[in-house]
């Protein structure tokens, strides 16, 4: 009888132990798709002209990979990695694991630069762009307190997301390019079931738009006139209402 006990007693502690570890992992889980969702919504404030990706699946040497946001725009293409943490973040850019210190308890956590530099190396791969042109970005939701010092790098409250986005004007990509890589990414990328129809859907949609606002002479970003211009790169058109706005079209 005795050794039943025991069986049926290790038995319930092992069940228990993987209990707590599902639940741990589910946890966690969530808690990271929740930071996502911030993000996104914050990503929704970017005016016309950015095209924005959420929860891309790409293929790196034959393997899956999670990129939390992918924005594309005339200024370049932002890689977004989202940390959904409290407490004091701290590290240093080449560092492999960063310390979360939460009320005086530390934790270890995979250096998130790192890991998206893995993510732009996929895209680069992708797309045939050089390094120049992609912009990664690590967000931590606004309960972090950053404390590490990138001054290589951005990382970032999700409170500076917009603006830190928007301090990147300088046109790199033609109006061309830029959709090319946006059907690409559309239809290279595999996505969650649930939003992969529909982001295919809003693209198709967008492209439209914009062509159909390209044909009637008007700037597909922000509804002015497009002007002809004859610049240092050639001729072209652009939006009359430049500086304000940087829409170009190579003629």
């Amino acid at each position: 009888m005795n050794i039943i006990y025991i069986i049926i007693f290790f038995t319930a502690v092992v069940i228990l132990y993987l209990v707590r570890l599902i639940i741990r992992y589910n946890y966690a889980k969530l808690k990271g798709k929740h930071g996502e969702r911030q993000v996104a919504k914050r990503l929704m404030r970017l005016p016309d002209g950015y095209t924005i990706f959420n929860d891309v699946y790409i293929l790196e040497n034959g393997k899956s990979s999670q990129i939390d946001h992918v924005v594309l725009s005339l200024h370049g293409i932002f890689v977004i990695e989202t940390k959904n943490y409290r407490g004091w973040i701290y590290g240093n850019e080449k560092d492999q694991y960063w310390i979360k210190n939460m009320y005086g308890t530390k934790y270890q956590f995979y250096n998130p630069l790192l890991q998206n530099y893995s993510h732009v190396k996929g895209l680069q791969s992708l797309f045939g762009f050089p390094s120049q042109y992609f912009i990664p970005i690590v967000v931590f939701t606004n309960a972090a307190k950053i404390k590490g010092n990138y001054p290589n790098h951005n990382v970032i409250n999700v409170s500076e997301l917009i603006s830190t986005i928007e301090a990147y004007q300088n046109v790199v990509f033609t109006e061309d390019v830029l959709a090319t890589a946006i059907n690409k990414l559309t239809y290279s990328s595999f996505e969650t079931s649930e939003t992969s129809s529909l982001h295919k859907a809003q693209v198709t949609a967008n492209m439209t738009s914009w062509k159909k606002a390209i044909q009637r002479g008007q700037c597909p970003r922000c509804g002015g006139s497009l002007v002809y211009r004859v610049g240092r790169y050639g001729k072209f058109w652009g939006c009359s209402n430049y500086p304000k706005c940087h829409y170009t079209l190579k003629k």
